[in-house]
């Protein structure tokens, strides 16, 4: 998977590409880590070139999404939908926020 920073305005914007998934979860876990390290409180997430997420990849987006809670916000676009009915299975489509 790669992470790519689409715009570093509010909401800081970044596109996954690839599969989200055990061996790529942690690179996201660094990277919203280091955003979140550095008072960025407004992230979108851009998925149209995300095809996967694993259940590692969905502990990530809830630590992401619990971060966000505390005086930001997480918006995630473009969800293809292969991963939108993993969402809507796990019960993630209730809790996250789309555009």
């Amino acid at each position: 998977m790669e992470i790519k920073v689409v715009d570093e305005g509010k909401p800081y914007v970044i596109a996954l590409v690839g599969r989200l998934d055990t061996n790529t979860a942690p690179q996201l876990e660094e990277f919203a880590g280091g955003l979140y390290d550095k008072s960025v409180s407004d992230i979108a997430v851009d998925m149209a070139s995300c095809d996967f997420v694993s259940s590692a990849g969905l502990r990530v987006i809830v630590a992401m999404q619990k971060r966000a809670t505390v005086g930001g916000s997480l918006v995630f676009r473009n969800v293809q939908p292969e991963v939108m009915e993993v969402f809507e299975m796990t019960g993630f489509s209730k809790i996250l926020t789309f555009e």
